[in-house]
């Protein structure tokens, strides 16, 4: 009888947890599958039901736990499989993912449930072609599952099947019409699309925002500051880690005028690197919201009383647009992180420049376009900027002056090379004889992705022979661009961080500027650093700009030895610059309905770092006080972190020559001393200090003597006379600052 009662029960919770499952109650079937546990089920479908809601809810740790236990006791259980292959996959652990999944797989399951998860396992470890065929296996089990339609879709898009893509997506949308993830896929597989125009890609956003406004949106009145205190801004982002968006929010971040502005940093992601700890540091509040309900961030972030909220992720994974949907700040703005419009009427404004919205665009937003100076500013190296002195990243002569033939290149990703940008390449390569075709993807050493490449290429007209392919590695970033006379973009969604890498390292890029913003980004940075004639109209434009640049490798070289020059004198590096910009901005803003304060601080140059401000008289003195211990990883975090507010300053470049002058390294010390120089015009002691190792090395010194002549009407011989000049004397650091910075360590 007693057994009899607990089977009852057993078999009761097991089926109110199947009712709360299949309702999206998590939590709830959680608890019945338990319950259903303690009166002793017998049921491998009581850890299933477990796993998978721990799994949807986020947990991945406990749902991993549970589909083993489980698989532990029942190893034969196919569901238990498939949802621990399913967890190890969003873990990231892909290959583990597919050892679990195969003895599934080998049975050939008529279970659609493990036909996505294959896919998308597949998709993972960059098997498109195997991830297309385990889709379509899904959807001839169940044609109207929404899984199997997104991994299809996502499939397609990396095959270069876009339209396909997006149809299986809107079939998708048509099923499960209030599946927000489904509707971000979609927004952005558009971008890839070349029959998406910015109207369609603003009517599909609306329809996205609506299912995240809340239906008592307005209902609980904001609360702006009511004192006369500084600017409070805030930006929210699910990237605050080594992602494309840091190579322009650590800039900006560091630029902020701090006494002007109050910064919040809110934080959707709970992993961290040595990208967040920066973002930490010149953050004035840096605030963790990682795994709490929307009710909760709503609450934290309307408590802190912004006056500007920054959304930096638009239509992606965890996107910031779930709680601003709320509306969270006096003034909402979107910026960097999705290239197109939100479709949010509680978004007041899109951050954007007038090469990539010019007069027209309006039509394509339903925020307000601002126009900035630049898109953003871009700093190179953000994780390593030390390495932005070294030899090894500075702009070499084009790569044909030694090949014998123009290199073209491209470092994207594979979703990028649309059928569209294959017929442009294709028209380059067959006016330029003998060039080749550099192409930088992540999984190019994998055949399942190589080959369909190339055969796609070949489709195109462009022979595998002249194809070059170099499966992406973090150690070729920027250096890759030494082997790359000629950068071709993609259409319609152009190159955006690594076309400033590229253009940063001296390759000159030709784009074609559709429309919409997404088709204009490189169009931006070309005209932001005054190249606009490698921005074209038309694919014919394309190819014959593409071409005259092959043509004549001398003025091809002449051209790259300047990019750089231009690049880090112009908006795009002008960090600074955009911050001013937009703190008169917000000022008008703040200003309509309070008067925003200041706070004091001393004249002259410094940052703000750790919550205080730290002056340029502070920072040299340490430096001085850290060279003189050779304490190289303490040296290296101080103009690592100076590195972040200027990505060029005489002050780190004269560091690190008197570094690798230490360690013996004269020629390149030399080097460096030269850039100082550069970077600190009319400084005689550092010039006095380069005559010398100039002299040291047996080098010219006539260029360095004119300049003195012309500048200060100087003889060399006379500035030679000097005494060379101490540390001390170069950085305006007296030896007693030193001493005393000495004792007090």
């Amino acid at each position: 009888m007693h057994d009899s009662y607990h089977a009852v029960k057993a078999s009761n919770s097991l089926a109110k947890a199947e009712a709360s499952f299949k309702a999206h109650q998590y939590d709830e079937c959680i608890r019945n599958a338990e319950r259903a546990d303690k009166h002793g089920s017998d049921s491998p479908r009581a850890y299933f039901l477990r796993a998978v809601s721990c799994l949807r809810l986020g947990n991945r740790n406990e749902a991993l736990r549970l589909s083993e236990q489980g698989l532990a006791r029942f190893p034969e259980d196919i569901e238990l499989r498939v949802v621990m292959g399913e967890t190890l996959m969003t873990i990231g652990r892909y290959p583990q993912a597919r050892a679990a999944l195969e003895p599934v797989i080998a049975q050939n399951p008529p279970m659609w449930q493990a036909w996505a998860t294959w896919s998308s396992v597949l998709y993972g470890l960059q098997d498109y072609p195997g991830a297309r065929d385990a889709a379509l296996r899904g959807r001839a089990l169940a044609p109207k599952e929404v899984s199997t339609l997104t991994a299809y879709a996502n499939a397609m898009k990396e095959t270069g099947k876009v339209g396909e893509a997006v149809g299986a997506l809107r079939e998708a949308i048509a099923i499960a019409p209030d599946q927000l993830l489904l509707r971000f896929n979609l927004l952005f597989t558009m971008l890839f699309d070349e029959n998406t125009t910015g109207l369609d890609l603003r009517h599909e956003a609306e329809r996205c925002a609506q299912l995240m406004i809340p239906a008592k949106r307005g209902a609980r009145a904001l609360h702006p500051p009511a004192d006369n205190g500084r600017i409070r801004l805030g930006l929210m982002s699910n990237d605050l880690m080594s992602h494309a968006c840091a190579y322009f929010v650590i800039p900006f971040l560091a630029n902020l005028d701090h006494t002007r502005v109050e910064v919040f940093v809110y934080s959707l992601n709970g992993h961290a690197d040595n990208i967040t700890e920066k973002v930490r540091y010149f953050a004035g509040h840096f605030v963790e919201l990682a795994g709490k309900t929307v009710k909760e961030v709503v609450d934290i972030v309307r408590a802190d009383q912004l006056d500007v909220l920054f959304d930096l992720g638009g239509y992606t994974r965890n996107t910031p647009l779930t709680y601003m949907a709320h509306g969270l700040a006096m003034k909402q703005l979107t910026w960097i992180g999705y290239p197109g419009t939100t479709g949010m009427p509680g978004m007041d404004y899109r951050l954007t420049e007038a090469m990539a919205d010019p007069e027209g665009n309006e039509a394509f937003c339903t925020e307000e376009l601002l126009h900035a100076p630049a898109i953003a500013s871009y700093f190179p190296l953000v994780a390593r900027p030390l390495d932005a002195y070294a030899a090894a990243y500075r702009v070499r002569p084009t790569p044909a002056l030694e090949n014998g033939h123009i290199t073209f290149g491209c470092c994207i990703n594979l979703a990028k090379i649309s059928a569209r940008t294959l017929r442009l390449w294709s028209g380059v390569l067959a006016r330029c004889p003998g060039s080749r075709l550099l192409v930088e993807c992540s999984g190019l050493d994998n055949d399942a992705v190589r080959v369909p490449l190339l055969e796609r290429m070949a489709a195109a007209g462009i022979a595998a022979e002249r194809v070059i392919c170099v499966p992406r590695e973090g150690k070729n970033q920027y250096v890759l661009y030494h082997r790359i006379d000629v950068l071709l973009d993609t259409a319609p969604l152009t190159a955006g961080a690594n076309a400033c890498d590229a253009l940063w390292m001296g390759v000159p890029l030709v784009t074609i500027a559709g429309q919409a913003f997404h088709e204009r980004i490189s169009a931006s940075f070309l005209n932001t650093i005054g190249l606009p004639g490698l921005i074209c109209t038309t694919d014919d434009q394309y190819i014959e700009t593409a071409v005259a640049l092959a043509s004549d490798v001398a003025q091809l070289d002449a051209l790259r030895m300047s990019i750089r020059t231009r690049f880090e004198g112009s908006a795009l590096s002008d960090a600074a610059g955009l911050c001013r910009w937009l703190e008169e901005e917000m000022a008008k803003w703040v200003s309509a309905y309070r008067t925003p304060g200041q706070i004091a601080r001393p004249d002259g140059e410094g940052l703000f770092f750790g919550g205080r401000w730290i002056s340029m008289e502070e920072i040299a003195t340490s430096l001085v006080g850290i060279m003189a211990t050779y304490d190289t990883d303490a040296l290296a975090n101080l103009l690592e972190n100076v590195s972040a507010k200027w990505s060029k300053h005489w002050l780190v470049a004269y560091a690190l020559s008197e570094l690798l002058y230490q360690q013996g390294d004269k020629a390149g010390a030399l080097d460096l001393l030269i850039d100082s120089a550069m970077l600190r015009k009319y400084s005689l002691p550092l010039y006095r200090l380069l005559l010398a190792r100039l002299d040291e090395l047996g080098q010219d010194k006539s260029a360095l003597a004119a300049f003195l002549q012309e500048s200060f009407g100087l003889d060399a011989a006379v500035v030679e006379a000097m005494p060379v000049p101490t540390i001390h004397e170069i950085t305006g650091v007296p030896a007693r600052a030193e001493q005393a910075d000495e004792v007090a360590a």
